[in-house]
């Protein structure tokens, strides 16, 4: 059925499953959905049936064993690790139950820490100064 609205996720026929040894265990059988901008979404359901799982694969962080996960019309099932590891950095927010935070580093400098490493820290601190020195409104 076609909404109108723009999708922003896309999971076709997903399946993952691991392999304990001889035993192969089937976490997510043929899932698909669609997300479109604006829904809110959750997911639930009891411990043990896939939705760890399937975070991880919508957040980039693991593979489907079949099937295709699409984020802003990307198929990101066939990025490599470079290429998913600048995806992540430029599109996917995580919220964790529990802050893990840089002890080293302030919280505002964890916070910022992902702009740092897309634009390269000496540029970062560069700009960052250029924004203070400037006038507020």
């Amino acid at each position: 059925m076609d909404s109108g609205k723009q999708n922003v996720v896309s999971v076709k026929g997903l399946c993952k499953s691991y392999n304990m040894g001889e035993i192969e265990i089937n976490v997510l059988n043929d899932i698909t959905f669609d997300i479109h901008k604006g829904d809110i979404v959750s997911i639930i359901g009891p411990s043990g049936v896939g939705k760890s799982t399937l975070l991880n694969i919508l957040g980039t962080l693991d593979k489907p064993t079949a099937g295709n996960v699409y984020i802003d019309s990307e198929d990101v099932t066939e990025f490599n690790e470079d290429k998913l590891a600048h995806f992540r950095n430029k599109k996917i927010g995580f919220v964790f139950q529990f802050y893990h935070l840089l002890p080293e580093l302030r919280v505002l400098e964890n916070v910022l820490l992902p702009q740092m490493v897309r634009t390269s820290v000496l540029r970062w601190i560069k700009e960052r100064k250029a924004a203070r020195a400037s006038p507020r409104p």
